[in-house]
């Protein structure tokens, strides 16, 4: 039934090598699949039947035309908030009544509350998930897969016999040499991404909140009694943003030249899944931006803590030394640390501990770093002169 989203599995497949964190990867991976997701559910007629079926009666106006008339030109509903107790009358037994939520007979210009968003609500998920990909496209091509060459083959439990041989060299050649702008720049490029990530939150929200004319604010209550198992109340409120029935008006020229009006009755079947959608959506995006913020001031405690940063290294090599590490960091930029830590979350911890020692022994041997290729790229097979088989 779902053979659609096939597809979009590969964007939640597990990676050995990650160079972002949690929060990253619930912008740009979780929350991309989920708007494409919504979006494919939308699309697929064959699941949902029509997106909009009007019931005109007799006339010389077929429902075909009607149902795209209305598509194309929108429905409306009343305003008024308590228009689903409309129906009520004292001629009639409430239970000979049927509660559509939708005001029955002529509604005033001033009332009306139209929906004109139905064809573009895929198009707005679709564009909601390019814009979550972003970031994750940019930090992509500035990374060029940097982190996943040093990480190749040493990220199993097991640490690897190779390492033993060449990798342990070319990895703390590359580690003691000294490149302050090149890792800066990929530190602040990181950081960069990270902010629009937050700003993409703060971004998509002010978005739905001006295609739907106050969401954010309208749809709460609905929100609320559907968190609080108050069912009546979430259909009441929520047929307010995403009418299940609502009204159209065709004007038309008759026979003799008068103007005409077809008054149409609409069922519209994709709101029984919109409301569920950007009820997720409601939720998701507030979530998502408290902990985008929380992310994002961890980041800068980063940049402004320099002991901070030695323990957020430390802690997961223990029992490594903590003069051990400040050794590996002597004189080093924060560039440098960070991309010790984007090694450390990736490697193996005993490859990272036996790593970092050998960085600090040869910091303190006053090991020379390794000559550049011609491009400026450190050259990972030039042996540094002086370290021995171990690498220390």
């Amino acid at each position: 039934m779902l053979e659609f989203a096939r597809p979009l599995l590969n964007i939640l497949q597990i990676k050995q090598v990650n160079s972002t964190d949690l929060i990253w990867r619930l912008h740009c991976r979780v929350t991309v699949y989920l708007l494409l997701l919504a979006s494919l559910l939308l699309s697929a007629r064959q699941y949902f039947g029509n997106p909009i079926d009007c019931v005109v009666g007799s006339g010389t106006v077929t429902a075909s035309t009607m149902n795209e008339f209305c598509w194309i030109m929108g429905t409306y509903i009343s305003s008024d908030p308590n228009f689903g107790n409309v129906l009520s009358s004292p001629v009639l037994d409430s239970t000979d009544l049927v509660k559509i939520n939708a005001k029955i007979g002529h509604v005033p210009e001033n009332e009306r509350s139209y929906q004109k968003y139905y064809q573009w609500v895929v198009f707005i998920l679709a564009l909601q998930a390019c814009m979550f990909s972003l970031p994750n496209f940019l930090w992509k091509a500035w990374e060029a897969g940097r982190l996943q060459s040093l990480c190749d083959g040493l990220t199993t439990p097991i640490v690897p016999d190779q390492w033993k041989q060449t990798r342990k060299k070319q990895l703390i050649s590359y580690l003691v040499a000294d490149f302050p702008r090149l890792h800066r720049t990929y530190f602040l490029r990181y950081c960069f991404c990270t902010l629009l990530n937050f700003c993409n939150v703060l971004l998509n929200i002010a978005l739905v909140n001006v295609i739907f004319s106050g969401f954010w604010s309208n749809y709460h209550p609905a929100v609320k009694a559907l968190l609080s198992f108050d069912f009546p109340s979430w259909s009441r409120y929520n047929s307010q943003v995403f009418p299940k029935i609502a009204k159209c008006d065709f004007h038309f020229i008759g026979p003799s030249g008068s103007k005409q009006n077809r008054d149409g009755l609409c069922l519209l079947p994709l709101n029984v899944v919109n409301e569920k959608i950007f009820a997720f959506i409601w939720v998701w995006f507030l979530a998502l931006l408290v902990v985008s913020l929380m992310n994002l001031l961890f980041w800068v405690v980063v940049l402004c803590s320099k002991s901070f940063r030695l323990w957020l290294l430390t802690a997961p090599l223990y029992p490594i030394r903590t003069k051990v590490m400040v050794r590996a960091l002597d004189g080093q930029g924060i560039g440098k640390w960070f991309l010790l830590f984007q090694l450390c979350r990736n490697l193996n911890p005993m490859v990272s501990r036996e790593l970092l020692q050998s960085v600090a022994k040869a910091k303190d041997n006053g090991r020379k770093p390794y000559r550049l290729s011609k491009g400026g790229e450190p050259d990972f097979y030039t042996d540094p002169e002086g370290f021995d088989e171990e690498g220390v």
